[in-house]
């Protein structure tokens, strides 16, 4: 939406145009799905957590 911005200038926290927060958001929750999470995730730790979860789970299988 805002070509003439850099990545800099659209990630900076206190200045993020609000559409981008939404897809972002939008999009997180779409990835959290993925991982299996059944609720909605707020944390960074939270996503990690699911993730190595997720990995001992398949290298398991495998072994």
């Amino acid at each position: 939406l805002h070509p003439e911005r850099s990545l800099a200038d659209a990630y900076n926290p206190l200045a993020m145009d609000p559409a981008l927060v939404k897809a972002h958001d939008k999009l997180d929750r779409v990835v959290d799905k993925a991982f299996g999470a059944d609720r909605k995730l707020t944390t960074e730790r939270q996503r990690l957590e699911i993730l190595f979860t997720r990995y001992a789970e398949m290298t398991a299988k495998k072994a």
